[in-house]
């Protein structure tokens, strides 16, 4: 027997001991594994699956909460018109809610539906700042792509001790006062009402 009738005659034992929907599983596992394998929709395909299975963040521990140092507050970004930016002007007056990405990271693209609708019900409260230290072409063209062009995107060329993370996405939501009241490393479904009842309370502060 050739060993491409022993593959098909495989194929038929292993399909007639299985139900239809343990072959509809298998068939969509195999072409979940082959989106993974081409470039083009990789991380399309992963952000989906990370934006599915998100959790809510949450706020930190009281005793895990920290000032930002005095030096963190000059820390200056850059917005997609080469205007500077220091964190202390962004904190004058509002929270501040700081989100590290790039348009390659898979976590960072799946988070980023929540974040836009996030900033659409508390961008007129809180500071929104997502920072890159990608290109400004490359970030505006991703957020045409992606119909993002409503978010604050910013350029960043060094990240304070404060800020500093080993990975992205990370995230830091301030109050009016450098008081860091949450820190999220990794994706987290920012759209939650989970997450609007922490800025519900800090806005009241």
């Amino acid at each position: 027997m050739t060993k491409f009738k022993k593959f098909v005659n495989y194929l038929k034992n292993y399909y007639r001991k299985k139900s239809k929907f343990s072959i509809a599983s298998d068939i969509f596992f195999l072409l979940f594994i082959l989106l993974i394998l081409i470039p083009s929709t990789r991380v399309e395909v992963v952000s989906i699956f990370i934006r599915l299975t998100s959790l809510a963040p949450s706020e930190m521990n009281s005793e895990d909460q920290f000032i930002i140092p005095e030096d963190t507050k000059t820390w200056s970004i850059t917005d997609m018109n080469g205007k500077q930016i220091s964190l202390s002007t962004l904190m004058d007056d509002k929270p501040v809610f700081i989100n590290f990405w790039a348009t390659w990271c898979p976590p960072c693209v799946a988070e980023l539906p929540g974040i836009a609708e996030l900033y659409s019900k508390y961008g007129d409260q809180v500071n929104f700042v997502l920072v890159s230290n990608e290109s400004v072409s490359t970030v505006l063209s991703f957020a045409k792509k992606r119909h993002l062009t409503e978010l604050p995107f910013f350029q960043y060329t060094d990240v304070p001790a404060a800020f500093y993370s080993e990975s992205i996405p990370t995230t830091f939501l301030l109050n009016k006062n450098g008081q860091v009241i949450l820190s999220k490393k990794g994706a987290a479904r920012w759209n939650s009402d989970q997450m609007n009842q922490i800025i519900d309370q800090l806005l009241k502060e």
